[in-house]
């Protein structure tokens, strides 16, 4: 069994907070989710701006939020503000709120099962220096989420797909393309396949 650094499952914690806008999505009208994610946005790069001008500001939230930023974002973006962004987008392309919705859950779930059981269980690597148990982790509960929202095939092509988007190393960031493109995968598989319970 490997070792999960606390610094990994504060990130994760943190996924878990999106859920505030996740809920917000299904729950409330979407002017007033794009509104709110908008505002944030501005906020949050206006922080990172900040962060990048004043050395002192960078270093006490690099000491005090540890976990929170990854080294290699020192002089970078967070990736707060590519997961905010990515789901503002996404909501903006995509008016299915089933596929958007499943998007979110798969980010905040699946990614966060992925890396956390790939670091503590993974010791066969397949694709792009993923584990075989992280995928496998991240397969299930994006089948399991889309049980609760799709027909069994849907849901188990659905997992299969958002599988693969999660292993692949995207440019930027990965918390942003994965909820746009699988969104967009979703989207084209309910095209071609019944997908209602």
């Amino acid at each position: 069994m490997g070792f999960i650094p606390k610094d990994e499952i504060k990130r994760k914690f943190v996924h878990l907070m999106c859920l505030i806008y996740i809920l917000g999505y299904w729950y409330l009208p979407k002017n007033f989710v794009v509104l709110g994610l908008s505002i944030a946005i501005t906020i949050v790069v206006f922080l990172e701006i900040l962060r990048f001008k004043v050395h002192s500001f960078n270093n006490f939230l690099k000491d005090n939020f540890k976990g929170f930023y990854r080294q290699q974002e020192a002089d970078k973006m967070c990736g707060l503000v590519w997961t905010l962004s990515g789901a503002l987008i996404t909501i903006l392309m995509f008016p299915n709120k089933y596929m958007v919705f499943a998007s979110f859950l798969y980010l905040v779930f699946a990614d966060a099962a992925a890396a956390l059981i790939g670091r503590a269980f993974g010791k066969h690597k397949i694709l792009f220096g993923k584990s075989l148990e992280g995928s496998m982790a991240c397969f299930l509960v994006c089948f399991i989420i889309g049980l609760f929202m799709f027909n069994f095939w849907f849901a188990f092509i659905g997992a299969i797909i958002a599988t693969f988007v999660e292993a692949v190393p995207w440019k930027l960031n990965d918390n942003f393309w994965m909820q746009i493109i699988n969104a967009g995968m979703l989207t084209l598989l309910s095209n071609v396949m019944v997908w209602p319970k």
